[in-house]
């Protein structure tokens, strides 16, 4: 017998039940972005002086994206700053907003600038530096992270070294047999 925690449905039903999150355009304002974002500097669990803030549409639930399946992040780098070797299973899309630098991105050098795009593919190592002496780096990362805690594949290992953590967290249910 089945657990009861199951039902067997037609396909037909299926898709008559099967619906698309309801998520309704939105937007974020940079007055208001910046003032967290630069807040953050000093409060980030990942390492002391860097940034990094969560853009979230609450449409998204427990999501936490900006849609269903992507989320963004905002970074800032001081002058200077140089942040350890880094992976992850989702992909990173980085937007450069502000600054220049580079990323070393699985030992490639990409440097960039304000306005430039640049990749660091799934579980790709990747490390990023704000070359200036006077100015901030801001980067916009898209990445898919919705998708992959769905699944329970998002995995993170920084810096790098250290055991890749599994970042979903399950929590406990009783078993009703």
């Amino acid at each position: 017998m089945s657990d009861q925690r199951t039902e067997i449905i037609s396909y037909r039903e299926f898709l008559s039940k099967s619906r698309k999150p309801v998520v309704r355009a939105c937007s974020w304002k940079w007055k208001d972005i910046y003032p967290v974002l630069n807040e953050s500097v000093s409060e980030d669990f990942l390492e002391a002086g860097r940034g990094t803030i969560s853009l979230v549409h609450k449409d998204t639930g427990d999501a936490l994206g900006v849609s269903p399946t992507m989320n963004v992040v905002v970074q800032i780098f001081k002058p200077g700053e140089h942040n350890k070797p880094h992976r992850h299973t989702n992909v990173a899309l980085n937007l450069v907003f502000q600054g220049k630098g580079f990323s070393i991105v699985d030992g490639e050098k990409i440097e960039w600038e304000k306005g430039d795009l640049f990749l660091a593919p799934p579980w790709s190592e990747h490390e990023h530096c704000n070359t200036s002496d006077t100015e901030d780096a801001i980067l916009f990362t898209f990445q898919d992270v919705p998708v992959l805690t769905s699944m329970g594949t998002w995995f993170l290992e920084e810096p790098i070294g250290t055991p890749p953590r599994h970042i979903v967290k399950k929590e406990a249910q009783t078993n009703q047999r």
